[in-house]
């Protein structure tokens, strides 16, 4: 159980980067190619500093270590962690209860089209 934002999106990124690097190799043994590392972006500016510098521990000591995955992962050079800013992370359509306008926004941006309004143009 996470205390803190920083500490839930820390265990998220972990958990994103496990499934990410579990699907790159899965797609690297079907392409026959060796695929490039995952980039990870994250909107919390404390989560990204614990991910990337392991000194910065005060505060997290208390996280089991199961979640420092992402941390070898980052030295490894298979996890690229990124900050978005909160108005551009696509995620936030699966985790928050959008206004209309920006549940629309991030629908589009993810490529999911309202199929009411394109049956309606078809019948027109």
């Amino acid at each position: 159980m996470a205390l803190s934002s920083c500490e839930a999106e820390y265990m998220a990124a972990c958990a994103a980067s496990c499934q990410a690097i579990w699907l790159r190799d899965l797609l690297g043994e079907i392409t026959g190619s060796k695929m490039q590392e995952v980039i990870i972006r994250v909107d919390n500016t404390s989560a990204i500093a614990l991910v990337k510098n392991p000194v910065f521990h005060g505060r997290s000591k208390h996280i089991k270590s199961r979640y420092h995955y992402i941390r070898e992962r980052v030295e490894e050079k298979e996890i690229l962690v990124e900050h978005i800013s909160g108005k551009e992370q696509r995620a936030d359509i699966l985790t928050k209860a959008l206004a209309k306008i920006k549940f629309v926004e991030m629908r589009k941006l993810l490529g999911v089209e309202d199929l009411s309004i394109s049956i309606r143009k078809l019948r027109g």
